[in-house]
């Protein structure tokens, strides 16, 4: 797998403006990170072996033949084929508009973009909030990557939106593919893990937060009025509670992992402090796949 040297932090991000730029005068492979690792387990038709079932496997791939030899319960894994269709799903509902998680996101799915597209690969696009938003079918070549960057520099958050995953999950079953998806979202609407069970579209959530609202500063005192993003409805913070908030805020996130999980979807946290290359690397590692027991 690829591993870039330049790191990607808070200062490397770059504006909508930034990156169209860099794309309309064909300056991108100096800022855009290396080609992520397509050939993986996935939902592709090349078989690659079985290992045992473990919580949040499909129960459509046990194979019962390896059950009934054995008495255990095994999956079937595949290679996702050479060449995929890249599909990335943003979340534009109003929260992304937050501190600087819609900068993270643009950065991340260009990114992702120039590194399907470069290995030849199909990439789509679709913005979503309570709705589809804009959506661009897969496609190669530079110029559909210009109209995607451009798309994006186009779009910004829905005000008093609220992010639909049912809804967006059910346009990806009636789409005319399969895919690898990335889903760019804060997710930090009410989730329901059978909204992620789609045959045919293996999904990766990256789940884009602020640092502070990941994690609030220890001995913060005060307080501080805030207004919810996608209600509009204004609320006041003790900041001196931050404990309290890092402890809901932990349980928060690993009560969304362990959903996701429970869908068989590979997530992973970044903040625009994190090097995202890294933490996309991290999350595309080919699971290990025991050897066939045929």
């Amino acid at each position: 797998m690829a591993s870039p040297k330049r790191k990607q932090s808070t200062s490397a991000l770059l504006s909508k403006k930034e990156l169209l730029d860099i794309v309309v005068n064909e300056r991108v492979a100096g800022f855009l990170p290396g080609e992520w690792e397509s050939r993986k387990p996935g939902s592709g038709y090349e078989f690659d072996g079985l290992r045992e079932m473990q919580s949040g496997d499909l129960s459509s791939r046990i194979d019962w033949a390896a059950r009934a030899r054995t008495g255990k319960l095994y999956v079937r894994e595949f290679l996702a084929e050479s060449h995929y269709n890249l599909l990335l799903v943003y979340d534009l509902s109003a929260s992304m508009a937050w501190g600087r998680k819609t900068l993270l996101a643009d950065n991340i799915a260009v990114s992702l973009a120039w590194s399907a597209l470069t290995a030849n690969n199909a990439c789509g696009l679709l913005l979503w909030a309570e709705g589809p938003i804009f959506y661009l079918p897969p496609k190669t070549g530079l110029e559909h990557f210009v109209a995607l960057v451009t798309a994006l520099t186009a779009h910004q958050p829905q005000l008093k939106s609220s992010f639909s995953l049912a809804a967006a999950m059910g346009y990806l079953k009636n789409l005319p593919f399969q895919s690898l998806t990335f889903l760019l979202s804060d997710l930090l609407d009410p989730l329901d893990e059978a909204d992620l069970m789609l045959e045919g579209h293996e999904i990766k959530v990256l789940q884009l937060l602020e640092e502070v609202e990941k994690e609030l500063p220890r001995g913060l005192s005060g307080l501080l009025n805030c207004a919810n993003p996608e209600t509009g409805v204004d609320c006041l913070v003790d900041l001196g509670q931050w404990r309290t908030y890092n402890r809901r805020m932990t349980a928060l996130l690993q009560q969304i992992e362990e959903k996701l999980q429970r869908a068989g979807v590979a997530s992973t946290v970044i903040t625009p402090a994190d090097s995202f290359v890294d933490k996309i690397n991290d999350l595309m590692v080919p699971r290990q796949v025991s050897g066939s027991l045929y």
